[in-house]
């Protein structure tokens, strides 16, 4: 493209788009609100139902013992694809296969999940093996743990990997400050839009019905996509999309994958940055649905679930506009490094805010008291307030400088390193902070989360220490890659930067 005239300040921090990038910039945009909108309903749903079904501890359960298994299988079957398809066949396979899963949920799974649920095997479990509850409710539960699962995928492949790796071939390295923290504006507006739908009585009633919306948002995307890539193919040159020389692919197998990010100091760094964000969100959360679940019991209402999470939902879109217009081009002017370390900053500011209230909140017993408001009820609103702004700035800080880091990778890298991180190591994150939770509560605590909040905010701590570290690191990488990026010219993928540093 042309020479483009610099934005004014206004224009520049509200909307740092060019007139004639928006035809390239709106598609993105509105894929990145159906995708965004999916992930954020159909999360909401999963944690709704198993709260609904089964104590919160079966969700540590369901996260170490299915959910990593299963990512390692949808990651190998990914890689599959990869070499076997071009991009348009892996995107129409991939958002395909969920529209089928998320069909069969609607009108299947999940209205008779009591007819399908294992009863019998669960009661007689507990009683022999106490303290394991949490592992039987994952697996008498079956239906809503394969809907769990499938929801996982969907925020790991449609979003980090499918999503992001078509933009990032779609955009600049000069374009992508800009693109990439205005469509995490977009992201917001897909949470809110999800939030709203949870109101809905008939969500209210019965959460499956949620899943009617998801279905039709993923048919409207595959319209949205295929049309924007016939498009780009007609006109590669105005999206600034570069004639690759074909070349002959390397085939990995899923353990060969590993083996090449593990040899890759470039890509173990970005993996360091996911896997502390999965483990203390993962720590974070666990406690706070602890306490979601707790609140639900006492008021003995299912419908307070629905109320917490489509306020969550809202709250984290509102609050991510607000970032994005007001915070995150000043930020971003500070630098990548400065940039990525403002979530794992919050993210220990919050922390230890969360766990102090729950250390001392019962000292302020008498004032709440005089508004009403128990202390439980009081816990569940800070550690919410807690979650929103850390995902807020997750996705718009986080997301957005950790996709720039692989624009000046090769092309080999960034498929397939992409895949490795954000298949494997945002699951091993997760994975590893249930693991600590059922270990710690099985043996320490009693089965009861609430006997072992002491050391989780103790290893939360620790890991966004590592985490900042990496950061560090990681933005010296990347300021060398890019030189080298801007020197080489990259005219092709042979010649972009190797993330081997």
């Amino acid at each position: 493209m042309s020479t483009q005239k610099e934005f004014s300040s206004l224009r520049g921090i509200i909307f740092p788009i060019h007139t004639n990038e928006l035809r390239k910039f709106l598609p993105s945009a509105l894929m990145f609100i159906l995708i965004s909108f999916c992930y954020a309903l159909t999360r909401s749903l999963k944690d709704m139902n198993i709260l609904q079904d089964a104590s919160p501890i079966a969700i540590s359960w369901l996260k170490m013992g299915a959910i990593t298994p299963s990512m390692i299988l949808f990651t190998m079957f990914y890689g599959k694809i990869s070499r076997m398809t071009s991009r348009d066949g892996r995107f129409n396979i991939i958002i395909g296969y969920f529209l089928v899963f998320f069909t069969f949920a609607l009108y299947f799974l999940l209205p008779n999940k009591d007819l399908l649920k294992l009863d019998g095997f669960s009661v007689n479990m507990i009683e022999r093996f106490p303290s394991l509850q949490g592992l039987w409710e994952a697996i008498a539960c079956w239906p809503i743990s394969l809907f769990y699962i499938h929801a996982e995928a969907w925020g790991t492949f449609a979003l980090s990997v499918i999503f992001w790796t078509f933009v990032n071939e779609i955009t600049a390295v000069s374009q992508a400050r800009r693109f990439y923290s205005s469509l995490s504006m977009f992201a917001a507006i897909g949470s809110i839009l999800a939030g709203l739908i949870l109101k809905l009585e008939s969500v209210r009633e019965n959460f499956s019905n949620g899943l009617k919306f998801v279905i039709a948002a993923i048919v409207v995307l595959l319209i949205i996509y295929n049309y924007f890539t016939a498009d780009i193919r007609a006109n590669p040159a105005y999206y600034q999309v570069e004639k690759k020389t074909k070349k002959t692919k390397m085939k990995m197998s899923f353990m060969e994958s590993l083996k090449f990010l593990a040899q890759s100091k470039y890509l173990m760094l970005i993996s360091i940055l996911v896997i502390g964000y999965g483990l203390a969100i993962s720590l974070f959360e666990m406690v706070v649905k602890a306490l979601i679940k707790e609140h639900s019991m006492v008021m003995q209402d299912s419908g307070i679930l629905a109320d917490v999470y489509s306020d969550q939902q809202i709250a984290v879109g509102i609050v991510s506009i607000v970032v994005t217009l007001f915070l995150t081009q000043p930020i971003l002017r500070r630098g990548w490094s400065f940039a990525a370390s403002s979530t794992p900053v919050t993210a220990l500011v919050m922390t230890l805010v969360f766990f102090t209230f729950l250390r001392f909140g019962s000292s302020l017993d008498g004032l709440l008291h005089y508004f009403n408001v128990t202390a439980l009820h009081m816990a569940v609103i800070v550690g919410i307030c807690n979650v929103v702004l850390i995902k807020s700035v997750k996705y718009v800080l986080f997301d957005p400088t950790k996709e720039a880091v692989y624009i000046p990778l090769d092309e080999e890298t960034k498929v397939r390193g992409k895949a490795a991180v954000d298949g494997v190591g945002s699951r091993l994150g997760k994975s590893l902070g249930s693991l600590l939770i059922t270990a710690m509560s099985t043996l320490f605590g009693g089965g009861d989360i609430a006997n072992i909040r002491t050391p989780i905010v103790f290893i939360i701590i620790a890991m966004i220490v590592i985490w900042l570290i990496a950061v560090q690191a990681l933005g010296r990488l990347k300021a060398s890659a890019e030189a080298q990026h801007e020197l080489e010219g990259s005219p092709h993928p042979s010649s972009r930067v190797s993330s081997k540093v």
